[in-house]
């Protein structure tokens, strides 16, 4: 398990802990790697409405640093899987690659799985592309026969520790309750073991983009519309009802273009957006809207999950309007914090033609969200008036 932090310790490595696996941590932290080996284990602390704690055994430590032991235990692993972020799995692939060829100067014909859990959409093409680049030329080939670059859906909320959470371990984590793994069937070249929390899916852009365009957009619109409110928590943000109202409708234009392009009843969508709002409400994850709202340059990438689920519906010949407000939550606050003209933001980084339909939707409600005093019941109205109910968006 290459990292140890929130995602790798908390809902990655504790999984496949569960399923059965000795578990060897890769990280860099040296207080963190001398208390796995020192402890054997950690506490996992479930939050919510009935907290419980997992004692999370079978695992080990290895310094990210000791470059020899690295490649030795991903030469000898059964499973591997990474959870280190975006920006720093690129500087790990050597060692990969290092191991890699350690493992099939043994045996060529050894598979190996690497389950990549990354925030990162076509993560295996950017690993693959990473591996190959640092690959001796006889094991090239090798990897496109024995290795299986596997995409997951991280869908498990994790927040960021504090000491008071922390009570003096090091180790202990605080999870939500939610802890499946969906992954990319297709890409497998081994099994995984038979455990109900992993689930072998294809095709898997399926659960990528219910991922991404449910869950990451309903997030990140909570997180713009709770700022722009002024509330500090995400729980408190989706706990107000005009915020959820906006919110709910958004998941449901995005899961009804998701299961249109997909073959999925929106049935099978439904009881996951009633979850997700369930679980934003965790007071007691104390995710603040801060923290999900950061960085919303990337978040208005085309394909990113603001207009990318804009983009997405337009292409299922759905209702978009919700989505067109969850985009200009966004731009309105990137522009109060930059003083930029919101067009600018809307043609330059969100690539919407301020003339076209999505992008004419986007600057109306963005002008009425950076008027010095918001008028909630007027945006609503207005919605209402682009073609919805205003019932909750159920077909």
């Amino acid at each position: 398990m290459y990292g140890a932090g929130n995602i790798g310790r908390g809902f990655i490595g504790a999984l496949l802990s569960q399923c059965g696996y000795d578990v060897v941590f890769i990280d860099v932290n040296p207080q963190v790697v001398e208390a796995l080996n020192a402890q054997g284990g950690y506490i996992q602390e479930i939050v919510g409405e009935t907290p419980r704690e997992n004692w999370i055994s079978g695992v080990r430590a290895v310094s990210g640093m000791d470059e020899e032991k690295v490649v030795r235990e991903i030469a000898s692993a059964d499973l591997m899987a990474t959870a280190l972020g975006a920006a720093v799995l690129p500087k790990v692939v050597p060692l990969i690659a290092r191991g890699l060829e350690a493992r099939w100067q043994k045996n060529p014909d050894d598979v190996l799985d690497i389950l990549i859990c990354e925030n990162l959409m076509n993560a295996d093409q950017f690993l693959r592309k990473l591996l190959k680049k640092e690959l001796a030329e006889p094991y090239q080939s090798l990897m496109d026969r024995s290795l299986g670059l596997v995409e997951t859906s991280i869908g498990r909320m994790v927040p960021i520790m504090t000491p008071a959470m922390q009570k003096g371990d090091i180790l202990r984590i605080c999870v939500e309750a939610y802890d499946y793994l969906p992954v990319d069937r297709a890409a497998l070249k081994g099994k995984l073991p038979d455990y109900p929390k992993l689930i072998a899916y294809t095709p898997f852009g399926f659960y990528l983009e219910r991922k991404l365009y449910i869950h990451n957009m309903a997030h990140a619109m909570t997180a713009y519309l709770g700022q722009l409110m002024g509330k500090e928590y995400i729980y408190e943000a989706i706990g107000n009802m005009t915020i959820r109202n906006f919110v709910e409708n958004a998941m449901a234009e995005s899961a009804l273009a998701i299961g249109k392009k997909y073959g999925e009843p929106y049935e099978k969508l439904a009881p996951h957006i009633q979850d997700l709002l369930y679980r934003f409400s965790n007071r007691a994850l104390g995710d603040t809207v801060t923290r999900v709202s950061r960085d919303p340059v990337r978040k208005l990438q085309p394909e990113d999950r603001l207009v990318g689920a804009a983009r997405n519906g337009q292409a299922q010949g759905g209702e978009i309007q919700y989505l067109a407000l969850a985009i200009a939550a966004c731009v309105s606050v990137q522009a109060k914090k930059t003083g930029t003209e919101p067009q600018s933001i809307i043609t330059s980084v969100c690539q919407i033609d301020a003339a076209e339909p999505l992008g004419k939707n986007v600057l109306h409600f963005t002008k009425l969200l950076t008027q010095d005093t918001i008028d909630w019941q007027k945006i609503a109205e207005n919605v209402d008036a682009m073609g919805h109910t205003g019932r909750g968006m159920i077909p």
